[in-house]
């Protein structure tokens, strides 16, 4: 009868098992291939969505904006005139009046479909605003949180980009003197959506054809798909350890072994649990540490401190001509240079320096227990090992460096303002150089 039992406690394992392995396969597949949702904004955005045109008389400009709504799309006329510094015009689409916005942080791609009309640069400025709850306000518009990204269009046809590549507005941080703590892009809660157009240059007659924005999504996102499939498997693995533990304790009740084996299950648990947190905080692509990353070991103080007590330094390091990668070599290239770059960076520095990647192809060092004097020392060293590395594609790559010491009592945004304002020095010197702040 027991042989019996535990044969059919094996069937019944094994049917489960099964089960979850077809389960798992059928939603990564469904979720790869359909489960799509779609946000649009165009001229037949029905709702509470609205759309205005904006333009910069409400600056003290002079530019004029037209909208004209058609069946099939929105036509922005606008003549831009240089009285203002910025002149501009564009759209606003208002998605909400009040403090409830759109979560469009489960979308991951945007497509613009428009067509551009008018001499000189075609360049389209993209915002996003959020409301946060406790820092934004109903009276005050510019409170709302500001992710945005500029890029250039063709004459007519459909741009599609990630959404990960919107950046919290660095005027809009300086403006709102943001903490570096809350400088993390949010759209969780958009309120509006702006569409600007204009640069100094490109005065005179403009005009663009909008017929539609669209946000591209899953209804579940990988991500979170993968975290409910995980905890299926391990509620699945927790219930045959439960059966198991149950079986065994009859087994071994006057034994001390069964104390051991439960012990070595907890802590086997524990650390799986302490590894899927720890990948919150790591870039992906390079292994570094994400921005995330960074303010969690600022929040603790970092958990081993240097020799020298409150010494610390920044690096802040722009990878030359990055761009030319990408468009010559192609994204994938692209990836294996910034691979590259970190691998030959972390093998350089110590234990207690943290390596950041801070956007795109610009990456933080933060060195612990280190003077200026020492960090500059690293920048140049790390600038010339690069000379040497061996890139893919056969490339020579370059970076420019930023260097400064944090001050006791500052906060550390200010300290990572004077790398990149030094930075920024390095590359207008002609890059592949070190320079303090």
């Amino acid at each position: 009868m027991e042989a019996a039992t535990d044969s059919s406690r094996v069937g019944y394992a094994i049917a489960v098992v099964v089960g979850l392995i077809v389960l798992t396969i059928t939603l990564l597949l469904w979720q790869h291939f359909g489960m799509k949702t779609v946000l649009e904004l165009s001229a037949a955005s029905g709702g509470e969505v609205g759309v205005t045109a904006l333009d910069d008389r409400e600056k003290q400009g002079e530019s004029i904006a037209k909208l004209t709504r058609k069946s099939d799309a929105l036509v922005l006329d606008c003549d831009l005139r240089p009285t203002f510094k910025l002149p501009y015009c564009g759209y606003q689409f208002t998605l909400s009046r009040d403090a409830k916005g759109r979560d469009l942080s489960k979308f991951d791609a945007i497509s613009f479909d428009l067509d551009y009309e008018g001499e000189g640069k075609h360049m389209l400025r993209f915002f996003l605003h959020d409301f946060e709850d406790g820092r934004s306000s109903l009276q005050d518009f510019m409170s709302q949180k500001v992710s945005e990204v500029h890029f250039d269009l063709p004459k007519q046809g459909v741009v599609t980009m990630p959404i990960t590549i919107l950046r919290t507005a660095p005027w809009w941080i300086d403006m709102r003197n943001t903490p570096l703590l809350n400088t993390d892009m949010r759209i969780d809660n958009v309120t509006a959506v702006d569409i600007l157009i204009g640069i100094p240059e490109a005065t005179g007659h403009h005009r663009l054809t909008l017929r539609s924005i669209k946000f591209h999504g899953k209804l579940i996102r990988q991500n979170t798909l993968l975290l409910i499939l995980v905890a299926g498997w391990m509620v699945c693995a927790l219930a045959w350890l439960a059966n198991a533990t149950v079986r065994y304790r009859a087994q071994l009740r006057s034994s001390s072994n069964r104390l051991h084996l439960l012990s070595q299950i907890n802590n086997a648990l524990e650390l799986e649990t302490r590894e899927l947190a720890g990948q919150a905080y790591f870039d992906s692509l390079t292994g570094a540490l994400n921005r995330e990353g960074l303010r969690d070991g600022l929040i603790n103080k970092w958990q081993t401190r240097g020799p020298h007590g409150d010494l610390m330094s920044v690096v802040f390091i722009d990878l030359d001509h990055f761009k030319r990668v990408n468009d010559t070599h192609g994204h994938a290239a692209g990836d294996e240079v910034l691979r590259t770059f970190a691998t030959g960076v972390q093998s350089e520095i110590r234990a207690t320096d943290k390596l950041v990647r801070w956007g795109g192809e610009e990456f933080l060092i933060v060195c612990l227990g280190t003077g200026g004097g020492e960090a500059l020392v690293l920048a140049e060293k790390l600038r010339a090992t690069m000379q040497a590395q061996a890139w893919p594609c056969g490339l020579q790559m370059t970076a420019s460096f930023g260097v400064t010491e944090w001050q006791p009592g500052e906060d550390i945004g200010e300290a990572i303002k004077r790398a990149d304002s030094a930075l920024y020095r390095a590359k207008a010197g002609g890059r592949n150089c070190v320079h303090f702040g």
